[in-house]
């Protein structure tokens, strides 16, 4: 009965919690936007503030949007999370009017930064908007129920529900259908871009034939992955990073695995760390554990996006958790162990075999494979720990995997 009564007020404190945010951040939205330029139909505005993985898996679908946008007289404004918005640049630049980079920590927070930025968006006369992240945020996407935009369309997405949300939806002009099925990202993103295509054409006209767009990296980044090929000798890339500690692989499993790698096969194969700047404690706790009798080449922060896109790229074999380098990996061509929780089964991994151009192999906590073998793939009632995957079976793996 307390353990009832508490979660009832923790739940009150959060909906209270959640009315004083709102609140504030529509106060900030409506006086930012209470003068804005004409909206000017040839303007259009995506928002996309998720992860990298998230943007690599969209990739296909922004520059399919763009060549419809395009062929109607329309541009392009990608409004971006920082982290990745330099990648898109240098990727997809062509493709966008203007790129604007936004750090949406702040902009959740400090409503200073957000007056600023929404203002000047307000000030550029979109005449459409659009949302189309299938988990969304309300803290994000609030500013758009205040823009003059004739077209504002999002996802009817994850079936969220609450205040705010219903508040949201009935200031859009359009919601697109979002099946509840767990779909793959790639698949989630190429579903909001058929519906938004339809939306225009009318009820009345029969679907399009939708091209499957390609999921690859530049040839700018196998060029380079050529020459780091064609200048070093053979490795296997390590990247023990994630940006959540519950999906990182322990550093002194990966120094294990490490030990044994070197054992096996010698100097045949070089052994790369990889990672952000970030990530370097962590190369530090693998280099520590793994011993000076095994040579571990630490790349950690000596690299940029595209410079570790084509580190990875030219690698024999990458072994990598639930993050930004499994995606590049395997977008690349390049074979790859991905280690993690299994929680969100289908969503971002397995890739469906279609969009595979190499091998690319899950290993999963021991609990959640006998899950999987019993065919139940919804999220587990907790986390799994990811630190129960036996070092052994990731070598067995990797070994299946290599020349």
């Amino acid at each position: 009965m307390l353990s009832s009564f508490l979660t009832r007020i923790r739940l009150a404190y959060r909906a209270r919690r959640a009315e004083r945010l709102m609140a504030a951040l529509s106060t900030a939205d409506a006086a930012a936007l209470s003068t804005q330029a004409s909206p000017q139909r040839a303007r259009v505005l995506v928002v996309r503030n998720d992860s990298i993985g998230d943007y690599l898996l969209y990739r296909p679908w922004l520059r399919q949007l763009s060549g419809v946008l395009r062929a109607r007289g329309q541009r392009l404004t990608l409004l971006a999370n920082r982290v990745w918005a330099p990648l898109a640049q240098a990727w997809d630049g062509e493709w966008c009017e203007e790129i604007i980079a936004v750090d949406f920590g702040a902009f959740t927070k400090d409503l200073s930064y957000r007056s600023q930025l929404v203002q000047k968006l307000g000030e550029k006369g979109f005449g459409e908007v659009i949302y189309p992240l299938h988990v969304r945020e309300p803290t994000v996407e609030n500013f758009i129920r205040f823009l003059q935009a004739p077209v504002r369309v999002a996802s009817e997405g994850a079936h969220q529900v609450g205040e705010w949300l219903s508040l949201l939806n009935a200031n859009y002009s359009h919601l697109l259908p979002s099946t509840r099925a767990v779909l793959f990202e790639y698949d989630r993103n190429r579903e909001f871009f058929e519906n938004w295509q339809q939306l225009a054409a009318g009820p009345s006209v029969p679907p399009a034939t939708i091209e499957i767009a390609p999921l690859a990296l530049p040839p700018a980044v196998h060029e380079a992955a050529r020459q780091l090929a064609d200048t070093t000798a053979p490795y296997l890339v390590l990247f023990p990073g994630a940006s959540a500690r519950q999906k990182r692989w322990p550093p002194a499993a990966f120094a294990k695995l490490a030990q044994q790698l070197h054992q096996h096969y010698g100097t045949h194969y070089r052994l790369v760390i990889a990672g952000s700047a970030a990530d370097d404690k962590l190369a530090q706790q693998l280099l520590r554990a793994a011993g000076p009798t095994v040579p571990l080449e630490n790349q950690c922060g000596k690299t940029d996006l595209p410079g570790l896109a084509a580190l990875l790229a030219a690698a024999q074999l990458v072994i990598s958790n639930d993050t930004v380098a499994a995606h590049l990996a395997v977008q690349a061509g390049t074979p790859c162990l991905v280690l993690l929780m299994g929680e969100n089964y289908g969503k971002f991994f397995p890739y469906p075999p279609a969009l595979l151009r190499a091998p690319c192999q899950c290993l999963f906590p021991p609990s959640q494979e006998e899950r999987f073998a019993r065919g139940e793939f919804s999220p587990p009632p907790r986390d799994p720990l990811i630190d129960k995957i036996p070092v052994e079976r990731v070598l067995l793996a990797a070994q299946q995997l290599l020349p």
